[in-house]
């Protein structure tokens, strides 16, 4: 009998300390668990953080890129460069909306993107922005006469002809919109607002630029319409900029679209179309179109039609910036909207002079909306 009884405690003695090593176990695996936990969360939320900064950063490359100072007079004078051989107000504006394409306008509605390296900034990451100009898009306000309740006679005829394959047809965009202007009776605070128009909520409201092909595929146009892509809500008036226009409404006319390596593969037919450049080609674009031609494609026949709805003097004030930041596959995206504005920096103890004044002219880029996306 006691050996019995001595054996069924060495038993349960045993059954006991393998639930108890169970529990310990358990308990251990658990908190390996939360620690492992913890620690992504805490990698991904410094990841995001960087990302954001990185996004943010984007935002000052662009508008680096989109500030470009005019040589005050005396340096045309004292100094023998390029700037030196202008002699007339006209030909230094000449100049400088020259030295302005080169560094926009191959790169626009297309990413540019940056590499960042631990050696050189800290961490490794990626920082990529896309520019797009609001004077190339439809301003929705300015479109629609909200008196006699229609769309003006250039911006029927433009949107007409707008439509998304196996979405919407030829003619039920522009049929929307009106139905839907019409019934707000008032203008847009915000482009948004347009998914609340009967079958557009479906549609994207924010622009994806073209991605590079990867691993030798071929480069495809962006096939997607997006709303902010098409209307604006930010330009001055109803006047659109030909040579900015962005990606949809290449679309819409018929166009060539941006491909992501158009600024290598076009690099010279860029070049040619800028150094012909003139400020007024918008009063006869189809005079001008042969420069036009080898990177927007033929010229567009509706382009007379719509001519009254195009800016004569070239001029673009107001851009939309996408910018993205990644770092270790964390994404952050921001769009904003910038605007060119002006203003005079009197110094004390200076006589005024045209001259002085000239000079005294500062630009800089004000921020009129910011989307994170």
């Amino acid at each position: 009998m006691k050996f019995k009884l001595v054996k069924k405690q060495k038993a349960s003695i045993l059954l006991y300390t393998l639930l108890m090593l169970s529990v310990i176990t358990f308990i251990t695996l658990q908190l390996v668990r939360s620690v492992n936990i913890g620690r992504n969360f805490d990698k991904y939320m410094v990841s995001k953080e960087q990302a954001r900064m990185l996004a943010l950063g984007g935002i000052n490359l662009a508008i680096s890129q989109l500030t470009i100072e005019k040589p005050k007079k005396k340096e045309f004078q004292e100094k023998e460069s390029d700037f030196a051989k202008a002699t007339t107000d006209r030909q230094d504006e000449s100049v400088f909306i020259k030295k302005f394409l080169k560094k926009v306008l191959p790169n626009l509605n297309r990413w540019q993107t940056f590499n960042l390296t631990e050696k050189n900034d800290g961490f490794e990451g990626e920082v990529s922005f896309c520019i797009t100009c609001e004077n190339g898009k439809i301003n929705i306000n300015e479109a629609f006469d909200f008196e006699k309740q229609e769309f003006k006679k250039e911006y029927n005829i433009l949107l007409q002809g707008l439509h998304i394959k196996n979405k919407l047809a030829e003619g039920e965009i522009l049929k929307k919109l009106t139905e839907f202007l019409k019934e707000r009776k008032k203008k847009l605070d915000d482009v948004s607002e347009l998914i609340e128009a009967s079958d557009l909520e479906f549609l994207d409201i924010y622009y994806e630029p073209p991605e590079k092909a990867q691993n030798k595929k071929r480069e495809i146009t962006n096939k997607n319409v997006t709303l902010q892509d098409i209307f604006t809500v930010f330009t001055a008036d109803e006047k659109m900029e030909l040579l900015f226009f962005s990606d949809a409404l290449l679309t819409v006319l018929g166009l060539r679209q941006p491909l992501a390596s158009d600024a290598e593969k076009l690099k010279e037919s860029f070049n040619v179309l800028i150094e012909n450049f003139k400020k007024d080609w918008g009063i006869d674009w189809e005079k001008n179109w042969q420069y036009m031609a080898p990177i927007f494609g033929e010229c567009p026949k509706v382009l007379k039609n719509i001519s009254g709805i195009l800016s004569k003097e070239f001029g673009p004030k107001v851009y939309s910036v996408l910018s993205c930041g990644k770092v270790n596959n964390v994404k952050q995206k921001v769009l904003v909207v910038i605007k060119e504005m002006e203003e005079y920096v009197e110094k004390k103890g200076e006589e005024k002079s045209l001259e002085k004044k000239d000079d005294s002219l500062k630009k800089y880029f004000k921020i009129l909306k910011m989307y994170w996306i």
